[in-house]
C-alpha cells in the first residue's frame, strides 16, 4: 500500500505566520488515480507537540482531546530533540478534505504552547463498497 506523507514542522508561531503556510485540508485531495483502481482514500491528520516542560502543553493537550483528537502523552527522546521531553500526539480520520482539520491546527496554533509541534497528513487506503 503506498502511502502518501507531508509534514510540517512549525515552531508555534503567532497565527498570522501560519496562514501563509499549507494547512491541512490543501492535502486532503481526492485521488482519481486510486479511485480508478477502486479505492477510496481516508486522510488522517496526527498533531504532535513536544516540550521539555508537561504543563507547557497541557493547554493544548485540552485542545486536542475537545477536538476529537484522542491525545496520548509520552516521555521521550529523539535525534531532533536528544533530551529526555514530553510529547502529546493525537490523530483524527477524515474521509475528505475538510475546513475541521484546519480550524484544528489553528486552535493548537492559537493556543501558543511553548513547544515544537509538528502535523502530518497520510493517506489511507479502503476499498470503495
Amino acid at each position: 500500500m503506498s502511502r502518501h506523507i507531508v509534514s510540517t514542522l512549525l515552531l508555534c508561531a503567532p497565527l498570522m505566520a501560519f496562514a501563509a503556510t499549507t494547512v491541512p485540508s490543501d492535502l486532503m485531495r481526492p485521488v482519481p488515480e486510486e479511485a480508478a483502481r477502486g479505492y477510496a482514500v481516508n486522510w488522517l491528520l496526527k498533531i504532535e507537540l513536544e516540550s521539555e516542560q508537561l504543563n507547557d502543553i497541557e493547554p493544548c493537550r485540552k485542545v486536542l482531546a475537545e477536538r476529537g483528537f484522542l491525545p496520548t502523552l509520552s516521555k521521550t527522546a529523539s535525534s531532533a530533540m536528544p533530551q529526555l521531553h514530553f510529547k502529546i500526539a493525537g490523530t483524527k480520520q477524515y474521509e475528505q478534505a475538510d475546513a475541521d482539520a484546519d480550524a484544528a491546527l489553528a486552535a493548537i496554533q492559537h493556543a501558543a504552547c511553548p513547544a515544537v509541534l509538528t502535523w502530518t497528513v497520510e493517506s489511507k487506503h479502503r476499498p470503495v463498497r
